[in-house]
């Protein structure tokens, strides 16, 4: 009788396909041979290659040039004061509205 209710079908089906996914781990783990020292190779080249150009790869680079540091810091020099005048603004013409 309890066996016909749809809580019980569903907690056997959750626990058959459970099952089903950890015998086709063991088995796939079982069969698969580890990495070859090639494959590691390739895969770290890959990852160094994507680390050159991700932001992080970027940021050294940034911190090892010395024009890049002066363009950034010229730059910074140039947009804060605009930032500030620009938020100032912003305050000024959001305080005229509300007149």
């Amino acid at each position: 009788m309890w066996m016909k209710k749809n809580r019980f079908k569903l907690m056997v089906w959750m626990v058959t396909t459970s099952f089903f996914f950890a015998f086709a781990a063991i088995l796939i783990s079982m069969f698969r041979y580890g990495p070859t020292e090639q494959e590691t190779m390739s895969f770290m080249m890959g990852m160094m290659k994507a680390m050159e150009t991700s932001l992080m790869g970027l940021s050294m680079q940034v911190k090892e040039d010395a024009n890049v540091q002066w363009l950034v810091y010229e730059s910074v020099q140039f947009a804060l004061p605009l930032l500030a005048i620009s938020i100032a603004g912003g305050v000024y013409v959001r305080c005229r509205r509300k007149v």
